[in-house]
């Protein structure tokens, strides 16, 4: 129970009701009443002076009513016939706790608080009646209470005469946590620079934003339980290690206090140690966790990202595209079925119904450029063939010119546009020239009289977006040797930093055996994003990107 000598007067509350509009401030962005912040002010001081009975050990405020959260509640009641009932009221005792929504007085003794759990919201009726208290007692007790406090409050199930399904309270409202910051709660936030430093008060604010956390559990989760029911093996490799990044990126580089001279990096993709595993007779594995990349920030990307990697042993790479159309549908199933639960789901999952329905469209690599270019490729995909392909066809030259850039730059104009011919749908981009990935498996193909090596790869892209990465995988020792030695030569000729890292030990590891192997990869993040209706990646990050992170 609430014992406090704080209370409005009179005048206050008329005060209150007549919110003086022209006296509002504006600070970053938000719009506050300056009597209320008087208001919030003296609660807050009073709050401090002894504030010890406003945290209370949750032990100390239960009863032996009994305890469920509002969502049960809800379930439970809400078709529940009260009608029947005298005073349509439940002679049962429940006990509800949860976040104040907002606070409605009607004189000094009858409240209605929208309280809210587990996303579910309730509507808590006190009177003081109910209790046995006089209105001036009951309107003391209960004058602290404000929007976004944590309350807990023991009532019976009732219906309001308009017929809302609410909890009419037998005792006072008891905080259990009180919001200190409400003058700064707006209804909703548009500053982009405030969203960012301040995410916690976003959350609060911000039902969108909630909703797109909760699409990216909903992603993982569907990914996660597709996977396991195919009897893949859920694992976890090493986040900090010394060498090796199974990635074409720049990695965090550290040291270890503990042996002198030790130098470690961040991970930039699981696939090494992942790729150990199936050595070890793990056949089927997939990992979800961070990785990170010493890279810029901007829209799509952030140092510190979220991956799905699989790996099964014999798996060819048509199996790998059937594999990813399968889970695509998953997801989608999935987030349909939570859709009536969020608002921001509703129209991606409208402009994305192709991804429920298989059968992608596929673009294979020399030859769909040698259409669109009308001149045929150079038969060696060497850099300076390539720089001589860029003049004819008319492309300016990247500034990395070693073969594998030249080659994305290639796919970035006529490869990854073929998403956009193809709307709002996934579109595979598969048998890349083998200077693009030293991971992965190749073989000769001849196009026309001319032969390449090409890899057993595929990219996803959607709207010119990538958001898969998959390949059988390179399960030679020697020929990924010299595939690492030939990454060593790029970095040394051409400056590359972003040049794969070598891992020799891994090498090593291979010569215990490799089964042919089919490994996939996605992006959690960019996934969420697509399937959120967001275009900034800070949307599904929980507390946005990097540049944010470090001002919280």
């Amino acid at each position: 129970m609430l014992c406090s000598t704080f209370h409005l007067t009179k005048t206050d509350q008329m005060h209150h009701v007549r919110l003086s509009f022209n006296k509002t401030l504006r600070l970053r962005g938000i719009r506050f009443n300056s009597t209320e912040v008087h208001r919030f002010e003296a609660r807050k001081n009073e709050i401090s002076a002894e504030s010890a009975p406003f945290y209370p050990p949750l032990s100390s405020v239960r009863s032996d009513a009994k305890l469920t959260r509002i969502p049960q509640f809800v379930q439970k009641y809400h078709n529940y016939k009260f009608l029947d009932l005298p005073g349509r009221c439940l002679q049962s005792n429940y006990q509800l706790e949860g976040r104040v929504l907002s606070v409605r007085k009607a004189g000094k003794a009858l409240y209605f608080v929208d309280l809210v759990q587990d996303g579910e919201r309730v509507q808590i009726y006190a009177s003081n009646k109910q209790m046995g208290l006089l209105p001036l007692e009951f309107d003391r007790l209960h004058a602290l209470i404000r929007a976004h406090d944590y309350i807990s409050c023991v009532g019976r199930p009732f219906q309001t005469k308009v017929g809302e399904l609410s909890l009419q309270l037998l005792t006072p409202i008891k905080i259990v946590s009180p919001c200190l910051k409400s003058t700064t709660l707006p209804d909703k936030v548009s500053d982009r620079k405030l969203i960012n430093s301040d995410r916690v008060m976003n959350y609060l604010v911000n039902p969108a934003l909630r909703e797109r956390l909760m699409v990216k559990s909903i992603v993982t989760q569907a990914i996660r339980n597709h996977l396991i029911a195919d009897k893949f093996l859920e694992v976890q490799t090493p986040l900090l290690s010394g060498a090796g990044t199974g990635a074409n990126a720049e990695p965090f580089y550290s040291a270890l206090k503990a042996v002198s001279g030790q130098k470690l990096q961040l991970r930039v993709a699981p696939e090494l140690w992942l790729k150990r595993l199936v050595i070890a007779g793990f056949e089927k594995v997939f990992e979800i966790g961070p990785n990170f990349r010493n890279e810029g920030v901007d829209s799509t990307h952030n140092p510190e990202f979220t991956t799905c990697e699989f790996y099964r042993s014999f798996t060819t790479l048509p199996e790998l595209m059937q594999m990813t159309e399968s889970l695509f549908g998953a997801i989608f199933t999935q987030l349909e079925q939570q859709s009536p639960l969020l608002e921001v789901t509703r129209e991606p999952l409208k402009l994305y119904a192709s991804l429920g329905k298989g059968e992608f469209p596929k673009y294979e690599f020399i030859p769909t450029i040698e259409e669109k270019t009308k001149v045929e490729m150079p038969a060696v995909l060497s850099s300076q063939n390539l720089i001589e392909y860029f003049k004819v066809i008319g492309l300016s030259v990247p500034e990395q010119k070693q073969p594998s850039a030249l080659l994305n730059k290639l796919s970035e104009v006529y490869l990854e546009s073929m998403s956009h011919v193809h709307k709002n749908t996934p579109v595979f981009v598969y048998n890349q020239p083998a200077e693009m990935s030293p991971l992965a498996k190749s073989s000769k193909i001849t196009y026309k009289d001319r032969e390449y090596e090409i890899l057993q790869r595929f990219e996803l892209f959607i709207n010119g977006m990538e958001y898969v990465n998959a390949y059988e995988e390179e399960n030679s020792p020697y020929a990924q040797e010299d595939k690492f030695k030939q990454q060593q030569g790029y970095k040394a000729d051409f400056n590359d930093n972003e040049s794969l890292i070598p891992d020799w030990n891994y090498v090593k590891t291979m010569e215990y055996g490799l089964p042919p192997t089919g490994g996939w990869g996605c992006g959690i993040d960019r996934l969420s994003m697509l399937f959120s209706g967001s275009d900034r990646i800070e949307d599904v990050l929980s507390f946005g990107t990097l540049r944010d992170v470090v001002k919280q």
